[in-house]
């Protein structure tokens, strides 16, 4: 099982910064937006060395799908970067969200003329307004309609949680097509993003038991975000906690890292406070 951490732009810290930091770290694999096409070249840089997934916009980040016509230039525009980029970062593969454009049955064959044109092995996400049962329908119809395109699954626990209590319906049900798994905390009703030991209510170490016992060999990627840059023990306990149950050999120099970093970022955070801007305005 590989374990990873999404990258993404965080306040005025850029994905390229992020995705080094991840690098030194000694993440070995990370799932990045689309943000990574704002400097492809730097991008390629801080991730050398890394295997990367790709997440395709969605509803929830970005307003639009690959099903919303009116914003066929945005898809368009990306559909060009990934065909630049796609060799020089060798994605693993590209998650994609059921459509979710209010009218999208009628803009099927738009949505599916997109996905088709990726040229990246695709993985549906289950999302939590989709109940096991509409999922797997609609995970049946794309197979019909990508085929080889379609690589599988990637199970979102907290969207299956929120969608039905029980997220290991999807997984026992589904497990042969799961190639990725997203990890975060949620509150009962809410998808947070949150790293484990805040108030969610995920159950993590029962969680990581059973896809260690049940012989996942695919990835594990933790989607969750920071709560402040000068509070990341939380974000990267997480991750730890994870190695030290699935990968507990690389431990020790994860955490020597962390440390570092923590120091680093803390500085970062008072640098970009409103109080040193106000003194020290950039120009």
């Amino acid at each position: 099982m590989e374990i990873g951490l999404t990258s993404d732009k965080y306040k005025n810290i850029p994905i390229t910064t992020i995705l080094y930091f991840f690098r030194w770290l000694g993440i070995q694999f990370s799932e990045v937006t689309v943000n990574i096409f704002n400097q492809p070249e730097k991008s390629l840089q801080s991730a050398r060395g890394m295997k990367l997934g790709l997440h395709l916009p969605n509803f929830g980040n970005y307003g639009y799908d690959f099903s919303s016509m009116r914003c066929r230039r945005k898809i368009e525009t990306i559909l060009h970067q990934i065909h630049l980029n796609r060799e020089k970062f060798h994605f693993q593969y590209a998650v994609f969200h059921p459509p979710e454009e209010p009218s999208f049955y009628d803009l099927w064959d738009f949505y599916l003329t997109n996905l088709k044109q990726v040229g990246i092995p695709l993985l549906l996400e289950n999302i939590p307004s989709y109940t096991f049962d509409s999922f797997l329908s609609l995970y049946q119809k794309l197979r019909a309609a990508l085929a080889e395109k379609l690589y599988g699954i990637c199970l979102d626990i907290p969207h299956a949680f929120l969608s039905e209590g029980d997220w290991k319906r999807f997984y026992t049900a589904l497990k042969y097509d799961i190639r990725v798994i997203h990890l975060s905390d949620c509150t009962e009703k809410k998808d947070l993003h949150l790293p484990f030991g805040l108030e969610g209510i995920l159950p993590f170490e029962e969680i990581l038991k059973t896809l260690g016992e049940t012989g996942f060999n695919g990835i594990l990627n933790f989607e969750i975000k920071p709560v402040s840059l000068s509070n990341m023990n939380t974000y990267f306990n997480t991750f730890l906690q994870a190695t030290k149950i699935l990968k507990p050999e690389n431990v020790e120099k994860i955490q020597r890292r962390i440390k570092l970093i923590n120091q680093t970022l803390k500085i970062t955070d008072f640098l970009l406070s409103p109080f040193f801007l106000q003194l020290h305005p950039i120009k």
